[in-house]
């Protein structure tokens, strides 16, 4: 009888094991290895899976066959005890949160972690384990993320919703601007139509559907579910995964339309005559879809420091796990929340304080009635520090503590402006395209970016010139006997600001 002698072998993250000579000695005798394992090691998931691995990798070397591909030399673990053969040749080092050494890689990209061969290691495998296609197999498996999987689901940003239904309505294609038509529904059944093509080809790049890397040119880093958000290319071999979002992730998007990324951080866009010209050339301020732009005044919420994260709160950007119609629906934060009465902001600091910080629909905690945050039943996740009598919000980003100044008693709480809303007077200017026009021609093809194929029809966009000066203010009437924000409505006049 042979005996493996285990003393030549370690099974550890951090001593990876020789399997050159010994391996086909120990599977002569498949008992005798094992029971030799088990005097070794006390914890029987080490037994049956480096028992296995040895097992299933090391026959068609016995058989006198050779495999075509790659094979690792090492066994790995990870500090768990799991047997992750994929640790044996990357050496790419992800976020602390999803260290190596805890995770392992199968975990989140998936494939065999237990095959000794790089082909059938790589079977199943996916490169980004945030896109929504597989994301409940990956982060949102057990003991992840299955909740905040749920809730992306079913937000705005993944259904695009309100943008679906509104075009609809407008285009005359249905009667309901609330209808419930989502991205994963013309992605299933693809449904179509005018207002629909138009959406799939101008607007449809901007949600989390969108699988990263398969649409072209500037739009290439678009979409990838999770990752959309959280994924953070340091130069490194492997991107990071963060929890504090940077701007330029939220501006990847947030640009066109109402440019809101862009408006906040002092940008605004220019017509396309690429001036003011430099040396005799066109400005070198341009966007990678070849837009120009100026520098103007910054969002004063930019000028100090903070990030979008800061005020848009997780409930906000991911949902509650509810499929809303419009944004205003799962808002939850206001410019009130921050710079509101002290009883509101004590309720905010009482509550992440709390277990009740950790977004939960059901808790029973709720605002005092003079709160004026939409019709969240609960207070925000905003990071707001109480001090000496005075409150702060504390930035994710440069872990400032900024001061918030409570509303002008005189200006802001005048019973006369009490109809306006804080933007009403403190956006100094806003981008406003006018004579926007658009048309098809059906002589020619454009990417569908639902589907990612070309078909007939191509869409072109016209205005007659874009301003950024103060904005029009809107005069919104709610629906009867409804007061408030999230109350529904429409804007009946406009006024030139």
């Amino acid at each position: 009888m042979v005996e493996c002698n285990l003393a030549k072998v370690e099974v550890a993250g951090s001593n990876p094991v020789s399997r050159s000579s010994f391996l086909k000695q120990c599977l002569n005798d498949g008992v005798s290895f094992v029971l030799t394992i088990m005097k070794k090691f006390s914890s029987w998931s080490v037994v049956w899976l480096v028992t296995s691995l040895l097992i299933m990798s090391q026959v068609p070397v016995l058989a006198g066959t050779k495999s075509q591909s790659p094979r690792v030399s090492q066994v790995t673990t990870t500090t768990s005890g799991r047997v992750d053969l994929c640790l044996g040749c990357h050496k790419e080092r992800p976020d602390k949160a999803h260290g190596r050494e805890v995770l392992g890689c199968a975990v989140c990209h998936m494939g065999d972690p237990l095959a000794g061969d790089k082909r059938r290691a790589h079977r199943g495998m996916v490169l980004n384990p945030g896109e929504l296609r597989f994301v409940d197999k990956t982060c949102g498996q057990s003991g992840c993320h299955p909740r905040e999987v749920t809730w992306v689901k079913n937000s705005l940003m993944a259904t695009n919703r309100g943008i679906i239904s509104t075009l609809r309505f407008y285009w005359g294609e249905t009667s309901n601007h609330d209808e419930d038509l989502s991205v994963k529904i013309l992605k299933d059944t693809g449904m179509d139509s005018p207002a629909l093509d138009y959406y799939r080809k101008m607007c449809g790049s901007c949600h989390l559907w969108v699988e990263r890397r398969t649409l072209p040119s500037f739009l290439v880093d678009r979409g990838g579910g999770c990752t959309a958000c959280h994924l953070v290319e340091k130069g490194r071999a492997h991107p990071w995964i963060v929890k504090d979002i940077p701007i330029k992730n939220c501006v990847r998007c947030h640009n066109r339309s109402g440019r809101i990324g862009l408006s906040y951080e002092g940008q605004v866009e220019s017509e396309g005559y690429g001036t003011p010209y430099e040396k005799g050339d066109f400005s070198s301020r341009q966007y990678d879809d070849g837009r120009f732009y100026r520098i103007v005044k910054d969002d004063i919420h930019h000028r100090k420091g903070m990030i979008c994260v800061d005020c848009h709160t997780q409930k906000e950007v991911m949902g509650d796990g509810k499929c809303r119609a419009h944004f205003e629906e799962q808002l939850e934060v206001t410019c009130q929340s921050c710079h509101g009465s002290p009883r509101t902001l004590k309720a905010i600091v009482t509550a992440r304080k709390s277990d009740l910080g950790v977004y939960n629909p059901s808790n029973s905690l709720t605002f005092p009635p003079d709160h004026q945050i939409t019709k969240s039943p609960a207070p925000p996740r905003l990071d707001i520090e109480e001090k000496g009598g005075s409150f702060f919000l504390k930035g994710k980003q440069d872990k400032k503590l900024h001061p918030l100044d409570p509303p002008d008693p005189i200006a802001c709480l005048n019973p006369v402006h009490r109809r306006l809303s804080c933007q009403a007077c403190h956006s100094t200017w806003v981008p406003q395209c006018y004579g926007c026009h658009i048309r098809q021609d059906k002589t020619k093809t454009q990417l569908d970016k639902i589907a990612i194929k070309e078909t007939p029809g191509r869409w072109e966009e016209f205005r007659s010139f874009i301003r950024y000066k103060c904005p029009p203010l809107g005069v919104f009437e709610h629906n009867k006997g409804q007061q408030g924000p999230g109350t529904g409505g429409k804007i009946v006049i406009l006024v030139p600001g």
